[in-house]
């Protein structure tokens, strides 16, 4: 239970920090969300402290300032996902756990979203120029049957990047129910470290130059 909150309240602050960036956001998909933090239950007595212990012994995180001068949203410490489980393109039931040991863009989309669309050329440089770092993507199609996606993949054959299925929308919902595209970033163990609510470009040199340093440098 405890898990559960920290994740709705972190969500609710990601939400908050991305009011400005550009997301496409389905009304229904929105509703969900919006009624989880409301039933919520507020009592982090004792939790909050202890936060703010283990942030000053552990100190400043050191890529704290860098991803949110990329608009990222920084969790005050690596937050555990609640279960979480999806499918590849051959069917077959994965989670995060098969990225043990990278660190991961996890990318939440659709093809009908148009700023999805906009930022996957640069996904995939990202990708392209990552392939010698622990370092992967997840990028799941929230709510499309297998048939959209893999015909939107046919007449788009230059995405290479690693694509996944949430055809029932279930799985994604406590991740992207604020709108897509949402991403966060996993360290090796498959927590979120920060996430971002809305598109942006990823093949700059200073988010490559993170990236690499990120899946070389975090637990």
């Amino acid at each position: 239970m405890k898990r559960q909150l920290r994740w709705v309240l972190s969500i609710s602050s990601l939400a908050i920090a991305a009011l400005m960036l550009s997301a496409c956001a389905k009304p229904e998909a929105m509703t969900i969300n919006r009624q989880e933090a409301a039933q919520a239950p507020v009592d982090t007595a004792g939790e909050a402290d202890g936060n703010i212990l283990v942030a000053a012994a552990e100190g400043a995180l050191w890529y704290a300032s860098r991803l949110e001068d990329l608009g990222f949203y920084v969790f005050p410490k690596p937050e555990p996902l609640p279960p979480f489980g999806v499918q590849d393109l051959n069917s077959k039931a994965v989670g995060v756990d098969k990225l043990a040991g990278k660190v991961v863009l996890l990318n939440f989309w659709a093809t009908w979203c148009p700023p999805c669309r906009a930022e996957m050329p640069s996904i995939e440089i990202l990708y392209k120029k990552t392939r010698d770092v622990a370092f992967d993507i997840m990028a799941v199609s929230v709510a499309e049957p297998k048939k959209t996606v893999t015909d939107f993949l046919k007449g788009n054959p230059q995405y290479t990047f690693p694509m996944y299925l949430d055809e029932t929308g279930a799985a994604s919902a406590p991740f992207a129910g604020r709108g897509i595209p949402t991403t966060f970033i996993l360290d090796k163990q498959g927590r979120a470290i920060a996430g971002l609510v809305g598109s942006r470009m990823y093949d700059g040199p200073e988010v490559v130059r993170l990236f690499r340093e990120l899946a070389e440098r975090l637990p």
